[in-house]
């Protein structure tokens, strides 16, 4: 049995040690023959990136010999196969450019294009070939001395140099291009990274009559006027588009032969709620490949989530925490497993970002592998609604592990503390561990003042959602009675008689009221607007009335 290549993603290695490999080799003929001399795929994390990227290296590469790499593949009977070996390549990876600076990560890209220039470096260091100028700028980037404007210009330097050495265009392989961009975002130089990156990739992709093909590979599809300005004949794949769409991660009967090739006799439809679920253009059923190799390679520990990296998920933790209304009902509605109908920006935008613009945040969810699309609807409009959730078991614990710590944010309080005293229905420690909450879990600097109590109300529902989703139904602004009840808790034991209707009101500038008045007004919607209508016809019988005001950090709360 072949070893399985976990966190290996060097194809040349993976050939020659005889690593298991999936055959994705007429991934290198769409890229041919696409009309497009320039394409962008992103993709989630952990879905092949990489080791498809270095298979494009090892076809293309004009330096080394690796035809023997692709014995058996299907590739070596396609029509393409001509090219294999013709092209001289430009071959960066930005998966590892996650400083905390922007002059550090300059400094990590410096070394990176250090590196890119060490097999070729004697030939562009000859004389009888390459200008005095050209030998000095070569000089400076394998010394990693080269200007900031000098190492913006690489890819066009570098291929324009590339062409004349081997008479032939040159193909441009970049991945993860958007690492250092979400890094940069989250650490706050993000203007600084976004220039330097247009003006490095354009270089490369604009305008450069040595290019033969460019494959750009990421996370996020960043804005065009960002990044991409000027780039007229870039395609973007993305998992919603069909181009490559079985080029990344797994398909079912490709898992079914890994599986039988392993001999894992675990069954499979345990193994398909865990790591299936994905559609990517008219693929369907799509499994994570890092998940399905770790868990080949280990099946005695069984099914369990591989797809977990803190670092990676730092920006989506983030804008969970600071989820409006509509978005959190969503989220909460894709916990409870449904699938919710939405229209989706497909572009990222950082600023929308920063705002939690529903739509552009759904589309990062969904482009990060968070969620998945099970339908798609054009509207009168011409825009596309999309029917989305959460793909599998794996993804869904990820979830509930980023929303839990929103309840443990509060170093006074822990969330047990908080839910004990709620399901109990013990109402002094509840309105006491509340309060302690908000006062604890997050400071002014997490929101704007203007939001500050709708965002911690919203962290603390989505926080709840996850830890009692397993055994109790928890429904954000249902309909119930005459209107819409700000929260409803329930068991999902019909034998369990208890309930639960929370009612949320922020004190406006101008009320003169006290909090515990403000509560009072929120427990008497919840009677006249009869809220408890639901709870009554599902036979709830102990239901616990919460009214909570809030001005500041500061909360009233009244009980029944």
């Amino acid at each position: 049995m072949r070893k399985f290549p976990i966190g290996i993603s060097d194809f040349k290695r993976v050939r020659k040690d005889d690593y298991y490999f999936v055959d994705k080799s007429l991934f290198i003929e769409e890229i041919i023959n696409s009309n497009a001399s320039s394409i962008l795929i992103p993709r989630p994390r952990r879905f092949g990136k990489t080791i498809n990227m270095s298979m494009l290296h090892a076809f293309f590469g004009v330096t080394q010999k690796n035809d023997e790499l692709f014995e058996e593949l299907k590739i070596r009977k396609s029509d393409t196969w001509k090219h294999q070996g013709k092209h001289p390549v430009i071959f960066l990876t930005f998966k590892d450019v996650k400083e905390r600076t922007f002059e550090a990560s300059i400094d990590k890209i410096r070394s990176i294009c250090s590196k890119c220039l060490k097999n070729n470096l004697p030939i562009l260091l000859d004389s009888s070939i390459s200008e005095n100028n050209e030998i000095e700028y070569f000089q400076n980037v394998a010394s990693k001395t080269a200007s900031i404007v000098d190492l913006g210009e690489f890819l066009a330097t570098t291929s324009q140099a590339l062409e004349k050495i081997y008479n032939q265009k040159v193909v441009i392989l970049i991945d993860e291009y958007d690492s250092c961009i979400i890094k940069s975002w989250s650490e706050g130089y993000q203007k600084e990274m976004i220039d330097f990156m247009r003006d490095f990739l354009s270089g490369g992709y604009k305008d450069n009559d040595s290019l033969y093909k460019g494959v750009i590979t990421g996370i996020l599809r960043v804005a065009k006027e960002s990044i991409f300005s000027g780039l007229n004949n870039l395609d973007v794949f993305t998992v919603l588009d069909h181009s490559v769409a079985d080029k990344f991660g797994l398909t079912e009967s490709e898992v079914k032969k890994l599986l039988e090739d392993a001999n894992i006799q675990t069954a499979f439809n345990d193994v398909k709620k865990w790591y299936n679920g994905y559609t990517i253009g008219l693929q369907t059923g799509m499994y994570n490949p890092w998940s399905i190799l770790n868990f080949a390679d280990k099946p005695s520990q069984g099914l369990k989530p591989y797809w977990v990296n803190t670092s990676a998920n730092e920006l989506i933790e983030e804008l969970l925490t600071n989820a409006n209304a509509d978005l959190e009902k969503k989220l909460t509605g894709f916990i409870d497993e449904q699938v919710v109908t939405c229209e989706i920006e497909e572009t990222t935008i950082f600023k929308d970002l920063e705002a939690g613009h529903e739509k552009t945040v759904l589309g990062l969810l969904l482009f990060n592998g968070y969620l998945t699309t099970v339908s798609k609807n054009q509207q009168d409009s011409g825009f596309f609604e999309y029917g989305l959730k959460i793909p599998n078991n794996e993804v869904k614990m990820v979830y509930t592990q980023m929303l839990e710590r929103l309840l443990n944010k509060a170093k006074n309080v822990n969330s047990s503390e908080i839910l004990t005293a709620l399901l109990e229905q013990d109402t002094p420690a509840f309105e006491y561990y509340l309060s302690q909450y908000l006062m604890n879990a997050f400071s002014y600097n997490d929101f704007n003042m203007k939001s500050f109590p709708e965002r911690v109300y919203h962290a603390f529902v989505l926080g709840l959602m996850a830890h009692l989703s397993n055994k109790f139904i928890v429904k954000s602004n249902p309909e119930t009675g005459l209107g819409r009840a700000d929260l409803m808790i329930y068991p999902k034991d019909n034998n369990d008689a208890r309930g639960w209707i929370l009612e949320f009101k922020a004190k406006k500038p101008y009320q003169k009221q006290s909090l515990e008045e403000i509560a009072q007004e929120a427990m008497q919607q919840i009677h006249s607007s009869k809220y408890l209508t639901t709870l009554k016809e599902l036979g709830k019988t102990e239901i616990m009335l919460v009214g909570v005001a809030f001005d500041g950090k500061e909360v009233g709360c009244v009980m029944e």
